[in-house]
This record gives C-alpha cells, sequence and structure tokens, in this order.
C-alpha cells in the first residue's frame, strides 16, 4: 500500500474534534449542570441556573454532618 493513502495522526484528531465537537454530551460542564438541576425548572425567571433542591438539602446534611464531627472531634476536647 503506497504511503500517501495513509492517514496521519493529526487528520484522525482533526476529523475526531470536527465530529465531537459539536456534541453537547461530551462537554463535561454541560452534562453536569444538567444532571444538577431542578428537573421542573432548571432555569428561574431571571435567567439564572437553579439547582436540585434535594442536592441543596443533601448539601446542607453534609456540611451538618461535617460540623458534629468537627466540633466532637476537635472542638468537644475544651
Amino acid at each position: 500500500m503506497p504511503v500517501e493513502h495513509y492517514v496521519s495522526v493529526e487528520e484522525v484528531r482533526h476529523a475526531l474534534r470536527s465530529l465531537y465537537g459539536a456534541d453537547p454530551e461530551t462537554n463535561l460542564q454541560a452534562v453536569l449542570s444538567r444532571a444538577l438541576a431542578d428537573p421542573l425548572r432548571p432555569i428561574d425567571a431571571k435567567g439564572r441556573w437553579k439547582p436540585n433542591p434535594f442536592f441543596i438539602l443533601l448539601f446542607i446534611f453534609a456540611c451538618a454532618l461535617a460540623g458534629v464531627f468537627l466540633y466532637f472531634s476537635v472542638g468537644g476536647r475544651q
């Protein structure tokens, strides 16, 4: 097979970037934003992103657990 028929690595990279560049599922930030958004209204009246209320509750619960742990491990000795 002649050498002029081979595909270079740069040509393959360019073809893959042009193929997957427009796919919204390959953008990690967009995928995480959709996954963590409110399922009923992901954008509020002012056009801002709204997080899922379940994740807000989960974050508050994790902060409370971390606070209790820190209180009894560091602050409770005094």
